[in-house]
Formats: C-alpha cells, structure tokens, sequence
C-alpha cells in the first residue's frame, strides 16, 4: 500500500517535473525563436525533411551575407531544432508549436491555420443541411441553423485574423523578401 502510493506521488511529481521543464523551455524557445530565426525555421519546417545549405536559406531570405543564414541556422541547432549533418546541410529535428506556430497545422509544407478546417467543416455542414431540408425550410429551421451561422462566422473571422497575424516573410513573398536584407 505504502509503496504503490508513493509510486503513485513519484509518478506525478515527475509529471510536475516534465510539465515545468517544458514550460521553461517553451519560454526560451519563445524568446529566442524570434524574427529572422523564426522566419529560418519556418522556412524549414516548409522544406519539410529535405536537408537545406546555408547559401539556400541566404537566397530564400533575402539575406546579405551567408554568415546572416549561418547566424540563425546555429541559434536553430543550439535550441535542439535542427542539426548538422556531414556535408554541411541542416535539417529539421524537432516539429514545435509555440508562440506564433501554435495556431497553425502543417501539411505537405504548408501552413494552414487550424480554425481553416473549423470554418470550412461548419460552413459544408451547414450549406449541407440547407440544400437537405430547402423544401421544408421555415423560420424554425432558420433559427435552429443561427448558432451554427454565428460559429461559422466565428471561426471565419479568427482564420482571417491569425491568417493576417503571419509576417509576409514567412508566407514566402518575394516582395516582402526584397524590402529586407539582413
């Protein structure tokens, strides 16, 4: 009895334990995974698992000088994201979620905010119902459908605001790329 309840507490201090560690090193990664670094990392992670030179993340960035795209793919592999292997090359380690990134899902590359599938599931279920019941559509039927509406709108307005919350850089434009040398 005595020995399950402290394997019991040993289980869950060491829960507390890991829940704090990763708490610490989320904010370290928060404050270190920002701007350029940011916009680095996020060009890896749209690279997917194909190993990418330092003068490959200067082109791609816009950087000045390949010390710049050197400068911030060190910091990325001092942080345990990604590393080095023998020719030169880095390569994504670790897929992390914090801070801007938590918002959004990646899929073949590419980033999609999750409220995206939220608001196209809503709008198909609800578009879905109308064209299913427009014979028998009546004011009651409407008011059943509002909170429906109202989420889908909800979930429409929340893609557009986190949509617009990404720097263009890490859309990928080429414009947003030639305003800033680094």
């Amino acid at each position: 009895m005595v020995l399950s309840l402290y394997i019991i507490y040993f289980h869950q201090s060491k829960h507390a334990v890991n829940a704090l560690a990763s708490h610490a090193d989320e904010k370290k990664l928060l404050t270190e995974l920002t701007g350029n670094t940011l916009i680095v990392y996020w060009y890896l992670l749209r690279k997917k698992q194909n190993p990418v030179g330092v003068r490959e993340v200067q082109r791609a960035m816009g950087f000045s000088s390949s010390s710049s795209a050197e400068y911030h793919l060190q910091k990325l592999t001092d942080l345990g994201l990604i590393h080095k292997d023998q020719f030169g090359n880095y390569k994504l380690k670790e897929n992390i979620r914090v801070g801007l990134m938590k918002p959004f899902l990646f899929v073949g590359g590419t980033a999609f905010p999750r409220h995206l599938i939220y608001s196209i599931v809503t709008s198909l279920t609800i578009l879905g119902f109308v064209i299913l019941f427009y014979q028998a559509m009546s004011l009651i039927l409407l008011a059943a459908l509002s909170p429906g509406i109202l989420a889908a709108a909800i979930f429409w307005y929340e893609t557009a605001v986190v949509w617009r919350s990404i720097p263009s850089k890490l859309i990928g434009s080429k414009d947003s790329q030639k305003r800033s040398k680094v």
